[in-house]
């Protein structure tokens, strides 16, 4: 006989167990568009008290978070369509499907996707004590029931911000003989986390495509760099993505950086030459405490007047540009 299983305040018919004879290399659970970023925000934390752990010792978690979210850029891209796939060979668990793709910025939003924080989703049960949990789905793109077989690599849906979503991203949650475990190192909640190398605690969870993925923890991620009109918001860019570029008649030329995972003391340097001659320069102050996102912009206001015009960003941390971006625009 099959048995309940609750998928955040679901309850779903559990499906017979595909067996699995070997222990599964997991690949990642998103084919990004060519072009575009699919980095990591936030990892599984590590600390089972209140503080937060990410599983290299540092702050690109959040308290209680028990999974890998992979995110895309905007609003835009999912309206457009990222396919998430299956991590390994499984068979269906639980699904859900129905919830709104909203992004959750208030109380009254938090409340709405209570007990459902996970919006669409679904569970693989890969046998051997392996399963895995996709959140955040859109809406009506789930393709599959409980009880339905999938290879690694098959489509599942389309990755969405449903339910307790601030970003669109398809949160991962592995879990091991019930246990939440980093995918990467395959740490626990309550263990030591492993030492700031890509190299350490690769545990032969994930496949070489996915562990190409986590090739520098310890670095931010740059989203997006540009040119815009005007002031540049973080909730503008996820809404609708990179803004577009200036002209002779907008009100101001001004430059950005988009970036994630920002540490404490990290600053950005932005530089604007028009014609090979400094149009704007400026570096922001460090950052008073670690950001998992930040935007940054500078220029001048008024009309362009037409010409060529090269932005520089970079990240600065502890004296260096670890992160350097540039992109050319010409006005006419």
């Amino acid at each position: 006989m099959s048995r309940p299983v609750r998928l955040a305040g679901l309850v779903l018919a559990l499906a017979p167990v595909w067996p699995v004879t070997a222990e599964p290399l997991f690949g990642l659970p998103l084919v990004c568009p060519k072009g575009s970023e699919c980095p990591i925000q936030q990892f599984v934390d590590l600390d089972p008290g209140s503080g937060a752990r990410d599983p290299w010792c540092g702050t690109k978690t959040y308290d209680g978070h028990k999974g890998t979210d992979f995110r895309v850029l905007s609003m835009q891209d999912v309206a457009r369509g990222v396919d998430v796939v299956a991590m390994a060979d499984g068979v269906v668990k639980a699904a859900r499907d129905g919830m709104a793709d909203r992004l959750v910025s208030t109380d009254e939003d938090r409340q709405a996707v209570s007990s459902r924080e996970c919006g669409n989703g679904l569970i693989l049960d890969h046998g051997g004590g392996f399963e895995t949990q996709y959140c955040h789905m859109r809406r009506g793109s789930l393709r599959l029931a409980p009880g339905a077989k999938v290879r690694k690599g098959d489509m599942l849906g389309l990755v969405g911000a449903s339910g307790m979503a601030q970003f669109p991203h398809i949160h991962v949650t592995l879990r091991r003989n019930g246990k939440v475990t980093d995918p990467y190192t395959g740490l626990e909640p309550g263990q030591a986390c492993a030492a700031h190398d890509a190299g350490a605690g690769a545990s032969g969870l994930l496949d070489a495509d996915a562990m190409a993925a986590f090739a520098a923890p310890d670095r931010p991620t740059v989203l997006s760099t540009g040119f815009a009109g005007g002031p540049v918001s973080g909730r503008q860019l996820v809404e609708s993505g990179p803004p577009k570029p200036p002209g002779i008649r907008s009100q101001a030329l001004v430059g950005y950086i988009w970036a994630i995972n920002l540490a404490k003391g990290d600053s950005f340097s932005l530089r604007i030459e028009k014609d090979g001659q400094v149009f704007s320069q400026q570096t922001t102050q460090p950052l008073d405490r670690s950001k998992a996102v930040y935007v940054a912009y500078a220029g001048k206001k008024g009309s362009p007047a037409a010409g060529h015009y090269r932005l520089e960003t970079a990240i600065i941390r502890q004296g260096e540009k670890i992160l350097v971006r540039s992109v050319e625009l010409d006005v006419e």
